[in-house]
């Protein structure tokens, strides 16, 4: 059953559906500091309040009305003083004050519009008559001209005349007729904004609210500190960073970027940006059938080609620290912590409201020299990069988020990056070097040994390098080559056509280190056999 009240401390024509308890002593606890998750924040309310001794039946306005009951705690710090129980209550809050000259007004101006949309109405109906009369003039002089000719009693100059004259009318008629429709759909919006601000005087308003209401017993008088604590969803944060490149130093700004619509601003608070995962469970994987069936043996080889993603963010470990451990094509939910909880706190107090909109809280910053070069990688892009690589001095990993690219000129755009230990070499990117131009050819040949019977297939891959500047460019070059996990598929590099002396890792990344003379130009050929054993298909 739904009970009213009306609140002697509230203002006027405040009614609470259901009704509160309103002999409980009103408190204040501020909220002093917030751990905010992945999906979900943890509020943290601490003060101090005067007890009386004996039983003390306290209420807590204002608290966030979407908080989870079961995750509320209320506790005192100190003696003398116990907490037997707490609890939340949740009531909507109406207010029915009227606005009769606010109304009035509004009235009025509902009926001037509505004598305007009818005097257009009447208008656009004028309009619309005469331009139907205009073109029946228009058609009857138009059938009249085949017989006045046929009679030879056409007059060319009175029929321009009769035309222009018509065709004049039917403009201004068409030009009326547009304005009075453009009106007529001004009044309707009008009219309709109007309606929509007397409805809500018609509604009146209401709000959810929560109270916590705390049964305490003291055994003395004086002020005793509480703390309550409680979890609230709608709030969660992400990683992000800036990163700055000047004067060979690359400084990395980490930032929180926190959203909150939780119906409570966090005022002036220490926020903790926390990695902890506590809503993922631990619940068995389902189990199904798994079927085991005998087969006949394929003697056929069947291989296929296939990109592998290399997933590292660091380049090594340096001497400030040591890299996390990290599978390759792993990819967690959230943030990415290198599997360890981080927590995180924000540089200064905030003031966070309940508005939903993204907040950009900075959490730490680390600075090293770096060393840069031109990247260029032909099979992605025609051009040249500035590849940033610097030893990450931040006394916390740099999680994984987007990074804002920042150069002595300004703003240079967006990239992102995986997870970073304190002291592990890693490199951004800031964008192409506008100079250098890049031109990519490939060329394949097969042939099948008679012998062997081995199919061979010969590619060629040609870089053309140009720089157009005036200053010389030194350039790292990266090519790749497939990599062979049988043995019935050999690939080689054939050194003696191959441009340089290229270096090949173990993933088949193959790079040279050129240098550009200013408005030169060079030439890198890169080729490779793969080689397929007799019966091998796929590729």
């Amino acid at each position: 059953m739904t009970t009213t009240t009306t609140s002697a401390a509230a203002p006027a024509l405040i009614t609470f559906h259901p009704a509160v308890d309103e002999s409980r002593r009103r408190v204040s606890l501020p909220i002093t500091k917030v751990t905010v998750l992945e999906d979900r924040a943890q509020i943290e309310r601490r003060g101090r309040i005067d007890m009386a001794t004996g039983k003390n039946r306290l209420a807590l306005w204002d608290v966030s009305p979407v908080m989870q009951d079961v995750s509320l705690r209320v506790d005192v710090q100190g003696g003398g003083a116990r907490v037997e129980d707490a609890r939340v209550r949740r009531a909507v809050r109406v207010g029915h004050k009227e606005k009769p000259e606010a109304a009035a007004a509004l009235e009025r101006r509902i009926e001037e519009l509505s004598r305007e949309h009818a005097v257009y109405i009447d208008d656009a109906g004028r309009v619309q008559q005469r331009a139907s009369v205009v073109g029946e003039m228009m058609q009857k002089a138009v059938a009249e001209l085949p017989t006045d000719a046929a009679w030879s009693l056409g007059d060319p100059a009175a029929w321009s005349t009769t035309f222009e004259a018509l065709s004049t009318k039917t403009r201004q008629l068409l030009a009326e007729a547009q304005a009075t429709r453009r009106k007529l759909a001004e009044v309707v919006d009008a009219a309709d904004f109007v309606a929509n601000e007397r409805g809500r005087l018609d509604r009146p308003d209401s709000h959810l609210l929560a109270i916590v209401e705390i049964d305490a017993t003291a055994d003395s008088d004086g002020a005793v500190e509480f703390v309550v604590e409680y979890t609230v969803p709608n709030a969660l944060w992400r990683p992000t960073h800036e990163a700055t490149l000047d004067d060979g130093r690359l400084s990395i700004a980490s930032r929180a970027a926190l959203w909150q619509n939780t119906g409570e601003d966090w005022v002036d608070v220490d926020v903790f940006f926390s990695t902890a995962r506590s809503s993922l469970g631990h619940e068995p994987p389902k189990l199904s059938d798994d079927r085991i069936a005998v087969q006949k043996k394929d003697n056929r080889v069947v291989v296929a080609a296939r990109e592998v993603a290399v997933q590292s963010a660091g380049l090594g470990r340096g001497a400030g620290g040591s890299a996390a451990p990290r599978p390759a094509g792993v990819s967690l939910p959230g943030v990415d912590d290198g599997g360890d909880i981080q927590n995180l706190k924000s540089a200064h107090k905030v003031t966070v409201p309940s508005d939903g909109r993204p907040m950009f809280v900075p959490v730490g910053v680390a600075s090293a020299p770096a060393e840069t070069t031109l990247v260029v990688m032909g099979e992605v892009e025609k051009t040249a990069f500035l590849k940033a690589t610097s030893t990450y001095g931040g006394a916390r990993p740099m999680l994984a988020g987007p990074v804002d690219l920042v150069r002595s000129s300004g703003f240079v755009g967006t990239t992102r990056t995986l997870f970073v230990a304190p002291g592990e070499r890693f490199a951004l990117g800031f964008g192409p070097d506008d100079d250098v131009r890049v031109q990519r050819t490939v060329e394949v040949k097969e042939v099948t040994d008679p012998v062997d019977q081995w199919r061979r297939k010969t590619s060629t891959v040609q870089l053309y390098l140009s720089n157009l500047g005036g200053v010389e460019k030194r350039l790292d070059i990266v090519e790749r080559i497939p990599v062979s996990e049988i043995e019935h598929v050999k690939i080689t590099l054939v050194a003696d056509k191959t441009s340089g002396s290229p270096t090949l890792d173990d993933d088949g990344f193959v790079r040279w280190t050129q240098t550009l003379a200013p408005r030169a130009r060079l030439r890198i050929v890169l080729v490779y056999v793969v080689a397929l054993a007799p019966g091998v298909a796929g590729l």
